[in-house]
């Protein structure tokens, strides 16, 4: 009965909510010596763990790991969302993993270390692992498949592409597909990535907390993060480089939010006929709100970091392992590969993240966040100094990351939780109070909704508050390519932060 009456008060709010929208109007990675390979011809790529961890699979649970939906209403069935194919597709490999790799930039090598652990693994009769890779050394496309101890070059297109134009993105999407279809699809993004933002590179920085960055940089992009910047001195000073989707810094160019959904939509609707069953982006502060609605129409599971990663990135090897077996849901992949993800990193740095998001309920979290919009204009209405004192606070004492404009959602709900409580406990006026209350509830909702939205959550303890998405809040101007973002169009959060973004 608690549970049946829990979601008539969210459907009642929702309700009001939308009814509220209504009138109111997210270094080299190729072998260092060149490679020549001709069709069909097979790599030896000497596969070596990229640490001891990966060898083992991981015992250790993420901080928050949601069990699995059974029934109808909490998931949709595999069935839901399949392709209508002939009824042989019981007898396609279980899984097909397609790892975009954008390697034109400092990150190149570990491309080659990410590979051998690929191929520890290989591919079977239940999985099948592809590559596209575009690497500074080499020119064109080269798209390759991973089995065990070697990798397979299948094609070279010998064509002057820096590989991030929406149309790059479906042609890989497309080869994949046609030339080892599956039941299930996997497709990750490899390389740096800034969040939501589409900064101007060479005309503006990517602002980045500069003691941040030189104590612990997690973001370097020449001549957008950084000038003029030693990349050998920064190894053997932290001992490994640390990786920021698909910038290439020979072309200068990179995969706007735009082209991003450009080209996740051709693959929904004239590639795969369905929603990409998991996006994964082995790259920087990609685990955004933003960033998940942009997507939200074209893809079913979501895996990013809220924060940087090193440039070693995921642990392949270890959650290949046993998608190599078999059994493995789009749900329970997401949420094995953060698994893995804590274990090779717990023990090496302490502001390592990663989540795992359900964006099939990502727009329930977006109204849930508009209504506390709704709530603290509500208190702003009845005392202006009140309701910004509460965000103010919860803004500067929130847990923030390498940028400063990204903070974590989670830890902002309950930052204003706190502030409050500690007004309620001394509000004279009874009218203001109730808003307070009020404003209250739509939180307590919205955190409800949030744990439901992310599946999984590793974190270390540098960053023990993440609870899995950050969102875009400045402290001053916003920057005007967030205006072209979806969850920008389509959300309150934009008014808010023209109302308490300083």
């Amino acid at each position: 009965m608690k549970i049946i009456k829990r979601f008539q008060f969210k459907f009642i709010l929702i309700l009001f909510l939308s009814f509220f929208s209504s009138v109111f109007s997210l270094i080299d990675r190729r072998p260092h010596r060149p490679v020549k390979p001709q069709n069909q011809q097979v790599i030896c790529v000497n596969p070596k763990p990229q640490n001891t961890t990966t060898e083992k699979p991981a015992q250790i649970k993420p901080k928050q790991t949601q069990a699995e939906p059974q029934n109808s209403t909490d998931k949709p069935t595999e069935s839901s969302s399949a392709v209508t194919v002939e009824p042989s597709i019981s007898n396609l490999p279980e899984w097909t993993m397609i790892v975009y790799v954008q390697a034109n930039n400092n990150l190149a090598k570990y491309a080659v270390k990410n590979f051998e652990a690929m191929s520890l693994i290989g591919s079977n009769n239940k999985l099948k692992i592809l590559v596209q890779w575009y690497d500074s050394n080499h020119r064109g496309i080269w798209r390759y498949r991973i089995d065990k101890g070697k990798m397979e070059l299948i094609e070279n297109k010998s064509v002057s592409i820096d590989g991030n134009k929406a149309s790059d993105l479906v042609e890989c999407m497309r080869w994949g597909v046609q030339n080892y279809p599956a039941q299930k699809y996997f497709l990750v993004l490899w390389n740096h990535g800034v969040g939501i933002l589409d900064p101007s590179w060479g005309n503006t920085r990517f602002s980045i907390d500069k003691d941040i960055l030189y104590q612990s940089p997690k973001i370097q992009i020449q001549d957008l993060t950084i000038k003029n910047f030693n990349f050998n001195s920064l190894i053997e000073k932290m001992g490994e480089e640390q990786r920021g989707i698909l910038f290439n810094e020979m072309s200068r160019t990179y995969m706007t939010n735009q082209e991003l959904k450009k080209a996740l939509s051709e693959i929904k609707n004239n590639v795969l006929k369905k929603k990409i069953d998991l996006l994964g982006m082995d790259a920087c502060l990609m685990a955004m709100l933003e960033v998940g609605y942009q997507v939200k129409d074209y893809v079913n599971y979501f895996v990013a970091s809220e924060e940087v990663e090193l440039a070693s990135g995921w642990p392949y090897s270890t959650f290949l392992r046993p998608l190599a077996k078999g059994g493995f849901t789009p749900y329970s992949l997401a949420q094995n590969i953060v698994n893995t993800y804590e274990s090779l990193y717990k023990s090496r740095v302490s502001f390592y993240t990663q989540s795992a998001v359900d964006l099939q309920k990502i727009e329930e979290l977006k109204i849930s966040l508009d209504l506390v919009v709704e709530s603290i204009r509500e208190c702003k209405k009845h005392n202006v100094n009140l309701a910004k004192k509460i965000v103010k606070q919860a803004r500067s004492s929130c847990l923030r990351f390498s940028t400063p404009s990204y903070v974590d959602l989670h830890s902002f709900f309950a930052e204003l939780l706190k502030n409050i409580n500690t007004e309620t406990a001394k509000a004279n006026n009874k009218n203001c109070e109730q808003y307070l209350i009020t404003l209250k509830d739509s939180i307590n909702l919205a955190q409800e909704f949030m744990d439901e939205v992310v599946i999984a959550n590793s974190v270390g303890t540098a960053v023990s508050r993440a609870g899995g998405m950050s969102i875009y809040y400045p402290s001053g101007k916003v920057d005007s390519s967030y205006h072209k973002t979806d969850f920008a169009k389509n959300s309150l959060w934009t008014d808010f932060l023209k109302e308490f973004g300083s």
